[in-house]
């Protein structure tokens, strides 16, 4: 085909498109050559091309809905911002593709190789910000794809091979994830409001901060996962200062917001898992709340109700505790060593924020084998509590691990003022 030819095919599908149809007719470009090809804005809606050879072509803010792309070549084009709503790309490949920002609604892409299994290439399909709403995902393969902050709402995602991609802060709301393939994948933020998980596998997904409300996990492969059940029960102004916060600390604050839930009742609620570093609590009411195995670095916690709560294997590295009432708390494995602070760039500036516990009313509180060097507990009530001070190198695997003495447990020291 010469370049001529293919300007009177562009030219006749202008004004088959516009409605003219004694001056039109529709492109038809089945395996055609179209290699590098720069055609930006270029309206190619309804136009046949399957099979054709796109790779490396220039299509940004192009117009493709409704086109037939079945098994069309599109490996690393440029489509960023280009409207492939209900087009056909079953089987096309994706190989490196640039489509942040592009409109994939009700498109088909079924059965498609998506990536290159070759990891060396490092072509994985970016479709950071695409809007994917109610598009067709059925059995395609995604694995290490980038989808960050997509809108995947309503979508079929169904036997979907979605293993270690990138979905922070993307609305899954609605989807269809049933024996869907999330291993390891990244979903810090992510709203999964009614999404159908039944029989996914997300063993070692990070779901910190995910919306949950409507979710049935019982079904789910969540071995190793990182995700808080109890948090799709909390009020939905909580679960989305939660998403916020997740997102705030996933992007070093670039996103999302700092959670502030001062003042806040959360008394008794399951907090399992929760991600809520550097968030503020203060004054916060979490009298017999569970946050066991919490992610809780810096968290402002001072004046807070922390009667009866479960911190098990917290990690509350410079935590302000400062005049918390924590009597018969348990804080059992919790980490509450000091953290060296990180700048805005994510690089650590030399700064050590110890753990402050001053004030503290710990009467009857279990610290057995709490990690406490350099915690701060001037004025702090220990009456009657347990506690076995111990270095973070001294803590074995094991103990890590399970929460539980590698050999003889060592007598519990109660300690009184």
């Amino acid at each position: 085909m010469t370049p001529e030819e293919l300007v009177d095919i562009l030219k006749k599908h202008h004004h088959f498109v516009a409605g003219c149809f004694n001056l039109g007719q529709r492109a038809t470009l089945k395996n055609a050559p179209l290699r590098g090809l720069k055609l930006p804005n270029i309206v190619l809606q309804g136009a046949i091309l399957a099979g054709a050879d796109l790779s490396y072509c220039v299509l940004t803010d192009a117009d493709l809905s409704l086109a037939d792309l079945f098994c069309a070549d599109l490996s690393f084009a440029d489509l960023r911002g280009a409207n492939l709503s209900r087009a056909d790309l079953r089987g096309a490949v994706l190989h490196g593709t640039k489509l942040q920002r592009a409109n994939l609604s009700e498109a088909d892409l079924r059965a498609g190789t998506m990536i290159d299994t070759n990891e060396t290439r490092g072509d994985v399909v970016d479709l950071t910000g695409a809007n994917l709403d109610e598009a067709n995902l059925e059995e395609t393969k995604l694995k290490r794809a980038r989808m960050a902050r997509a809108s995947i709402k309503n979508a079929n995602l169904t036997r979907v091979g979605m293993d270690e991609v990138d979905l922070t802060g993307a609305d899954l709301s609605g989807a269809n994830l049933s024996s869907a393939q999330l291993k390891n994948a990244n979903l810090t933020g992510a709203n999964l409001a009614n999404a159908n998980l039944d029989q996914a596998r997300i063993q070692g997904a990070n779901m910190q901060g995910a919306l949950l409300s409507g979710v049935d996990l019982t079904s789910a492969d969540l071995t190793d996962a990182k995700v808080s059940y109890g948090t799709a029960r909390l009020a939905v102004d909580v679960q989305q200062a939660l998403r916020d916060h997740a997102l705030w600390v996933d992007s070093d604050g670039s996103e999302g917001t700092r959670a502030d839930l001062s003042g806040h009742d959360l008394s008794h609620e399951d907090l399992r898992h929760v991600y809520l570093s550097g968030a503020n609590l203060k004054d916060c009411n979490l009298n017999g709340a569970d946050l066991s195995d919490g992610m809780i670095e810096l968290i402002d916690l001072s004046g807070a109700n922390l009667n009866g709560a479960n911190f098990l294997r917290a990690i509350m590295r410079g935590a302000n505790l400062k005049g918390v009432s924590a009597k018969q708390c348990v804080l059992t494995y919790a980490d509450l060593s000091p953290i060296e602070l990180t700048g805005p760039d994510g690089e650590k500036t030399g700064q050590i924020r110890k753990t402050d516990l001053s004030g503290a009313d710990l009467l009857g509180a279990d610290l057995f084998r709490t990690m406490m060097q350099d915690v701060s507990l001037e004025g702090a009530n220990l009456v009657g509590t347990i506690l076995e001070p111990k270095k973070k190198d001294e803590i074995t695997e094991y103990e890590q691990a399970f929460g539980e003495a590698d050999g003889e447990d060592a007598e519990p020291a109660d300690v009184e003022e």
